[in-house]
């Protein structure tokens, strides 16, 4: 007869060190009136707390127990409620064990115990009970180890199955003498209440500053070095709306950048709070989410095998995410979306008391099958789970400002619909899942598409729950978040056919002669993972675009032999805020990688600004402004516009006009017009105090108008998409001062000897040039 044993072990801390003997300063009557009970309580020099870890183990009481396995038999009972696995959803429900033992009497000997209890003046046996003296020695037991052991009589310890958690809570003793602990597994730690990042700053500016301010001081003193990193590639948010990088000496910040990450430069009061920003640049997601459990919700990497994530994540998923985190924010909240968006699961393995990741895909079809020759009878049970059901999904991406809530739907650049028409027809209504997103950067319309796919393909029929018992090693034994299938007679195709339901486990409780299992049905019709190819699409209006940089936010880098495939969709423009920095910007890319560009929208350079006329100082007119470069590239492209793609480069800025010589009384030059630009340039200024007046901004699709002269020259008009600003005008007197020249057109291409161009309806505005 196989005799079945329960056991617990409990890792409490216990110093190494030993009353009053170096390193330990303690002694009587100085630091105590007693010597302490080497635990972290009752240490009189916690500053030489050397922590050494101790094993107690305890057992449920019988007659058989094996002699040869120390341990107090004092366990009354032992209740278990199994994890759930959220599939796709967030960190799922926690387990809970909860182990109530029995109050008695104890000796205070052994390991663990009182390593003084000689020098006592009490019988430690007779004073006392052993549960009331453990609770006022080890309070601090949260977060500490507990295992949960079962086997049989004849295997060694270390051959029983042992499930790992850590301790949550605990209570008693009580008057009936029951102490009760209770253990959770390890993704407790990254729940709200205990874990957040980034944590909250406790610094504050010392001073006012400006919008243009390039250095601040924190308060208070000293706050610099304790909380805050030296910068260089970090972040702060200040006052709650703008975000900075800086480099930090003491408490002393430089700003490298103003109005970073898509805020604003602003000014700031005094006592305005400094928070440190968490930004996640083009990472794994596997990286992402041992970032966070590890940094800022403390469990220990020994417990996330990320060789292993990292494998799961490049084989079956193939993007990266960003995001900016301005506020603290609960761990368990910032894992819990990215699960759902990069379609994960996430559980802790409580036997190899690992965390394990899978990204989730279609069962195979040779999985381990559940029959009825391995289920015990009559327990299998299927149930439909019409909540589940989903027919479109919206998904708002790319963030425009970091430090405002998720919830403000006008701080989003794009959305990306599916919709499932059919099945809103099958069905006779809609259900909608809208995601906001904070993990999809602009230009990520095939992350945000795939996602929306990948929901429709998992939730266009609503997946059935499946719960079973599983007679242990009878053909198939379970593992929880593993995917298996499931035959029974009433399981049965169109014909009536006997099939089968592709499951993967979500529940999973332990029992000595069986397992009970829940499980969800997994559907799957979702795209497959990246192959090499990758779209990079921009599906609003942006500045000043890098498209290895927005491909990297998005994917793991390229290699020799992947295509990139970048869209600029109709109606989209993307401009420059500079005529220094082309609109768009191929970048550098390995070698071997094919880059396509397809524009069915506008890249457009910045407008030149016109020149200023002529003033009393300065008589003769200025030249306008050189507009800026369109495109650029240094890779081979393939650049398609033949769907009415336009490539503007941008107008030059015409000149000032110049002064009347001599210089009469109240004679005044007109401004030169700006030239055109998705971000125009303005128009130049006139003489000051004059009846002069300046030019007018460019516009879009226009240069602006030369300011009018007064005696003195009118400016000229600034330069339309791709042409050179116009000359200045000379003034009405006998001899005039020169009026300004007109900035040349900026260049629609700089690099066309690497575009292999179709062209087709397209319109190129601008040189070509190298």
């Amino acid at each position: 007869m196989t005799q079945a044993v329960t056991y617990i072990e409990i890792d409490i801390p216990f110093c190494a060190l030993t009353y009053g003997v170096a390193p330990c300063t303690a002694s009587i009557p100085a630091t105590g009136s007693a010597k302490c009970f080497n635990s972290i309580k009752t240490c009189q020099d916690r500053a030489n707390f050397t922590e050494s870890e101790v094993t107690l183990r305890f057992a449920k009481p019988a007659d058989y127990l094996p002699r040869e396995i120390d341990c107090i038999p004092s366990i009354v009972s032992v209740d278990f409620s199994p994890a759930t696995v959220s599939l796709g959803t967030d960190l799922g429900q926690r387990a809970s064990l909860t182990v109530t033992f029995q109050d008695h009497r104890h000796s205070d000997t052994g390991q663990g115990y009182d390593k003084y209890r000689k020098e006592r003046g009490y019988d430690p046996y007779s004073q006392g009970t052993y549960w009331g003296k453990f609770r006022a020695r080890q309070p601090f037991l949260r977060g500490r180890a507990l295992r949960w052991i079962n086997g049989v009589v004849g295997e060694a310890l270390a051959d029983m199955e042992t499930w790992n958690y850590i301790i949550e809570s605990f209570n008693g003793p009580t008057p009936d003498g029951k102490f009760t602990i209770v253990a959770k597994d390890l993704l407790k730690l990254a729940d709200g209440d205990r874990a957040q990042c980034p944590q909250l700053s406790n610094g504050f500016l010392a001073n006012d500053i400006s919008a243009s301010a390039t250095t601040a001081t924190l308060l208070p003193s000293g706050i610099g070095d304790a909380e805050y990193p030296t910068g260089g590639t970090d972040y702060l948010c200040i006052g709650g709306n703008e975000i900075v990088q800086f480099t930090r000496v003491g408490d002393t910040l430089t700003f490298s950048a103003r109005g970073a990450l898509g805020t604003t430069a602003a000014t700031h009061r005094a006592q305005d709070r400094v928070q440190v920003v968490k930004h996640f640049a083009s990472m794994d997601a596997a990286d992402i989410l041992a970032d966070l459990l590890i940094n800022a919700a403390g469990i220990d990497a020994s417990h996330i095998p990320l060789p292993v994530w990292q494998d799961e994540t490049s084989t079956h998923l193939g993007n990266v995410y960003t995001a900016t985190i301005c506020e603290p924010t609960s761990v368990a909240t910032l894992c819990a979306e990215l699960i759902e968006q990069a379609a994960l699961a996430v559980w802790h393995d409580a036997q190899a008391d690992l965390l394990r990741l899978q990204v989730l895909r279609a069962v195979p079809t040779d999985a381990n099958t559940f029959t009825p020759d391995n289920t015990i009878e009559k327990s299998l049970a299927i149930k439909e789970q019409e909540s589940k059901r989903v027919s479109r999904v919206q998904v708002y991406f790319g963030r425009i400002d970091p430090t405002k809530p998720l919830s403000n739907l006008d701080n989003y650049r794009s959305t990306s619909l599916t919709v499932d028409e059919d099945a809103e027809a099958d069905y006779g209504a809609a259900s909608i899942k809208t995601i906001l997103s904070r993990w999809i950067p602009q230009a990520g319309r095939s992350v945000a598409d795939r996602l929306g796919s990948v929901l429709l393909g998992r939730y266009r029929d609503a997946p059935r729950q499946v719960q079973l018992k599983l007679q242990r090693r009878a053909a198939t034994d379970a593992q929880l978040g593993v995917g298996y299938r499931v035959e029974a007679q009433c399981v049965q195709d169109a014909t009536g056919a006997e099939s089968d339901v592709p499951i993967q486990v979500t529940r999973l409780n332990p029992g000595p002669d069986m397992f009970v299992i829940e499980a969800e049905e997994m559907l799957w019709t979702a795209p497959a993972v990246d192959t090499g190819t990758r779209y990079v699409i921009f599906d609003a209006n942006n500045f000043n675009v890098n498209l290895r940089t927005s491909h990297d936010s998005i994917y793991p880098p390229a290699q020799a032999g992947d295509v990139v495939n970048c869209i600029v969709n109709a109606g989209v423009t993307i401009g420059s805020t500079s005529v220094y920095l082309a609109a768009f910007d191929v970048g550098a890319w390995p070698a071997g990688v094919t880059v396509v560009l397809i524009v069915r929208g506008r890249v457009q350079g910045a407008g030149g600004r016109g020149g200023r006329g002529g003033t009393y100082a300065e008589p003769n007119g200025e030249p306008g402004v050189q507009g800026g470069t369109a495109l650029f590239t240094r890779h081979a492209i393939n650049l398609d516009i033949s769907s009415g793609g336009q490539i503007w480069g941008g107008g030059g800025g015409a000149g000032g006009g110049g002064l009347p010589s001599p210089i009469y009384n109240g004679s005044g030059a007109g401004g030169g017009g700006g030239g055109a630009g998705t971000y125009p340039g303005d128009g130049g200024n006139s003489t000051s105090g004059t009846a002069a007046s300046g030019g007018a901004s460019g516009t879009a699709t226009a240069g602006g108008s030369g300011g009018v002269g007064h005696i003195g020259g009118a400016g000229g008009n600034g330069g339309g998409p791709g042409l050179p600003g116009a000359v200045g005008h000379y003034g009405d007197g006998p001899h005039n001062y020169s009026p300004g020249a007109g900035g040349l057109a900026g260049a629609a291409i700089n690099g066309i000897s690497y575009i292999s161009l179709t062209l087709g309806a397209g319109d190129i505005r601008g040189t070509q040039v190298e």
